[in-house]
């Protein structure tokens, strides 16, 4: 058998590359949706300079992707049948300066996990990021809205400034601007008419709820949810994510995923209908131990 070839891509054509092999191993076992690289890529711009990637193909099929935020970490995907590439990915990543390397993986990712405790990673004690799904077999779900208030979904960029503001007040502080959320907005697989919002009698946003779509996979991941503070308290994060869910199923999906970062986030989600299925692993190494 033919041995796969290590590339690196100097554009958006590697991101493609590695949600071409996101999506063709994606499973409720995978630590990555394809929305995931997207929004990490883009929603900070200016960061290109921080990033290491590369992708092990075999002809013009990724098998396996590497993505180092440097100082110190990797992101990385193995297709499974191609289990062996894990070692090499962490032998790329060992070609970076970082004397503390860290890792994270799903914890149903064992061919993963099998090459980094060989290659002497030690678990790191910290609160694992819980991964939940819901069915959206139950859809449509109600909805009722404070008076006045509505509900849509972006009409394009006229709507740019209102959604980053809202993005802005939400997560203090945030490095997203106009302009890294015009990248979003121009990368595979946004979708407008799943980037949903809550605008308050006075035009002003107050609650958002972005959902990719992996159309083959039929699995929506929401990403990034947020309520301006100043609108806490209302249910309105909740009703911007059923109405998101609902457009959704509308469009084909079967599954939603999100990624709980915190037990109250794991809560809020909870609430909602998401209930857990996988959990993250940390690792980390010193190199000047090894």
């Amino acid at each position: 058998m033919d041995k796969p070839v290590i590339r690196t891509y100097k554009n958006s054509s590697d991101l493609k590359r590695m949600q071409k092999l996101t999506q063709a191993i994606w499973s409720l076992e995978s630590n990555y949706h394809i929305g995931d690289l997207a929004w990490q890529r883009f929603r900070h711009a200016g960061r290109e300079n921080e990033w290491i990637t590369a992708i092990w193909e075999m002809g013009d099929r990724p098998v396996a992707w590497g993505w180092v935020k440097l100082p110190d970490s990797l992101m990385f995907q193995v297709d499974p049948n191609f289990s062996e590439l894990s070692k090499d990915v962490i032998e790329w990543f060992d070609t970076t300066e970082a004397n503390e390397q860290r890792v994270t993986v799903l914890e149903t990712e064992s061919h993963l996990i099998s090459a980094i405790e060989d290659s002497l990673f030690s678990p790191l004690e910290e609160t694992p990021e819980v991964l939940t799904k819901i069915s959206l077999d139950s859809c449509p779900f109600p909805v009722n809205l404070p008076d006045g208030f509505k509900a849509r979904y972006l009409k394009g960029d006229e709507d740019l400034i209102n959604r980053v503001r809202a993005q802005r007040a939400a997560f203090t502080p945030s490095r997203v601007t106009e302009e890294s959320y015009r990248n979003v907005m121009n990368t595979y697989p946004y979708d407008p008419s799943l980037d949903w919002v809550l605008e308050t009698p006075d035009g002003e946003f107050a609650a958002f709820c972005l959902i990719w779509f992996g159309e083959i996979n039929k699995v929506g991941l929401l990403e990034p949810v947020g309520t301006d503070p100043k609108f806490w308290r209302m249910g309105l994060g909740s009703s911007v994510c059923k109405l998101a869910l609902n457009a959704l199923h509308d469009k084909g999906a079967d599954t939603a995923i999100v990624v709980c970062t915190s037990p109250k986030t794991h809560k809020f989600y909870g609430s909602i209908g998401f209930e857990p299925f996988a959990q993250t692993k940390s690792f980390h190494r010193l190199k000047n131990i090894l």
